[in-house]
């Protein structure tokens, strides 16, 4: 469990830049320490050199599937979180969700 001097780090795999960098500032404005990554390659690299507590993920990368991604970060981090998304609506739908059971509705 996170606190607020050291919060959970989700990593947002996202292509459409608008839709992650409105979902990785709502994110942060729940106390979470948001990095986000174009496709799982650029992912990939984020979990090989940080420690990540969520994943969350679009299903449709432009260079492998969601769950493809999951998988690695699976071996890399074996008790990551991950969060599946497929459309904007359940991107959004799930980051509300992390914000209600997120870092600052637990101070």
């Amino acid at each position: 469990m996170s606190t607020p001097e050291d919060p959970d780090v989700i990593l947002l795999v996202e292509t459409g830049a608008l839709l992650r960098s409105a979902v990785a500032e709502y994110l942060r404005g729940c106390g979470y320490h948001v990095v986000e990554a174009i496709d799982a390659g650029e992912a990939v690299q984020v979990l090989r050199h940080r420690t990540i507590d969520i994943l969350v993920t679009d299903l449709d990368l432009r260079d492998a599937s969601g769950f493809q991604l999951s998988a690695m970060a699976k071996e890399l981090h074996p008790k990551i979180t991950v969060v599946l998304t497929r459309s904007a609506e359940r991107t959004a739908a799930a980051a509300q969700d992390l914000c209600e059971d997120g870092p600052l509705g637990h101070t």
